[in-house]
């Protein structure tokens, strides 16, 4: 691994994390064809997520301090906001640990992605539909509702997509601003719903692929190779301060531009991208052109 390795992973990291376009399905597609289908490494792997946690933080940085303040009984919203982000953290552990498995799995199996790639599209393509249909409303209760009118059900809603749809190809900001506006969410609040629900998603991920890390590290025990850097790799700090930089800088660009693209509804051309990528994923899978290894 050298450092044009890292630098394009945390590029594409960052972006795909928050784009609605399932970094899994390229990142898994990036290391077929940069290591033969030989996955990054962990320690790698856990400080890119850091990376895009770190662009998350500091984008919504006062919706941040809003729900903190609401933890202590400071801020109103702060504190529903916070409740609603616990509550939809639940269906997303339960349905994220009992797929795990599944999710590993298909990291063998392109078409898999082709597949969670064409969901997405069309679970964008309506989302924008609705969307649309609903700005040129004049009846403000028919237009959708805004963040501090979430309910609990929708909260569960985006929780579960959120963890059964991520590591298959179904993106996780795709389909959880989708799922927010089928129940009725303004997109935009739904877009912000879904950023704030990030921030404890990737947090969680990263928690529970460093206890993997862990066990080794305090048994001094040399890292497993799944883990490791590979022999012949540059110095693994330079490698990884190079990808984190690049997935927190790329990270921040990519959650500006679905701001914007949110306020008003302009996620088509995602879609489109996401059917064209689908077709490849579906032809490189199936046809057998990169074989894991």
């Amino acid at each position: 691994m050298n450092l044009l390795h890292a630098i394009l992973l945390g590029l594409i990291q960052g972006l795909t994390e928050f784009l609605p376009v399932s970094s899994t399905a390229h990142l898994t597609l990036a290391e077929h064809l940069m290591f033969g289908g030989r996955p990054m490494p962990l320690a790698f792997d856990v400080l890119l997520h850091v990376g895009t946690l770190v662009a998350l933080m500091i984008y919504f940085r006062r919706d941040l301090i809003q729900v903190a303040m609401g933890c202590f009984g400071r801020d109103k919203e702060g504190r529903r906001l916070a409740l609603w982000l616990f509550v939809a953290m639940i269906p997303t552990g339960i349905f994220g640990m009992a797929t795990r498995g599944v999710k590993e799995a298909a990291k063998e199996h392109l078409w898999v992605y082709g597949i969670g790639l064409f969901c997405t599209a069309v679970l964008l393509f309506i989302a924008n539909h609705l969307s649309r249909e609903r700005a040129n409303l004049n009846q403000e209760d028919l237009a959708g509702r805004d963040i501090q009118d979430l309910r609990a059900v929708d909260a569960l809603a985006v929780g579960t997509i959120q963890g059964i749809g991520g590591g298959f190809g179904l993106s996780r900001s795709g389909s959880t601003i989708s799922m927010g506006v089928f129940r009725g969410l303004k997109l935009p609040a739904s877009a912000r719903f879904s950023f704030l629900l990030g921030m404890p998603t990737i947090a969680a991920a990263a928690v529970v692929e460093l206890r993997g890390l862990l066990k080794p590290l305090l048994k001094h025990q040399p890292l497993p190779a799944d883990m490791a850097f590979p022999a012949g790799s540059a110095s693994p700090m330079i490698l990884c301060a190079a990808g984190v930089a690049a997935a927190a800088i790329s990270g921040y660009f990519a959650i500006g531009l679905l701001d914007r693209f949110t306020r008003k509804p302009r996620l088509n051309g995602f879609a489109i991208y996401c059917l064209a990528a689908s077709l490849v994923m579906l032809g490189l899978g199936l046809s057998g052109v990169l074989n894991h290894h």
